[in-house]
């Protein structure tokens, strides 16, 4: 018969008894603990001070749909190309650009 290694790891033997003359109420809270609040959830969420607050890119995609929604209107619908970029153009490039700005700041992936 071959000799097992019967060495047991911290790991392997679970956590270490912690009964006795530790107080709970004077540890520090874990780094990992949940924001308290909405504006704790809205500044941890937030993008760090590193990145840009608004990129160069950040009005493409509204630039983008409202552009595709006028040439959209005016090939499909017989409307203007102008007219339609100007409104809803306008309020499309706004939503599109205040989504995208949010996204970027809540640097939701």
């Amino acid at each position: 018969m071959r000799g097992r290694d019967t060495t047991v790891t911290e790991e392997q033997q679970g956590p270490a008894d912690q009964s006795g003359d530790a107080d709970p109420a004077s540890e520090d809270p874990t780094p990992n603990e949940p924001p308290s609040g909405a504006t704790e959830l809205l500044r941890d969420a937030l993008v760090d001070d590193d990145d840009p607050r608004f990129p160069l890119w950040l009005p493409l995609p509204g630039i983008v749909a409202a552009a595709g929604w006028a040439l959209y209107d005016a090939s499909a619908g017989g409307g203007a190309f102008l007219e339609t970029l100007l409104w809803p153009g306008a309020a499309i490039f706004a939503g599109t650009t205040l989504a995208s700005w949010l996204g970027w700041q809540l640097d939701i992936d």
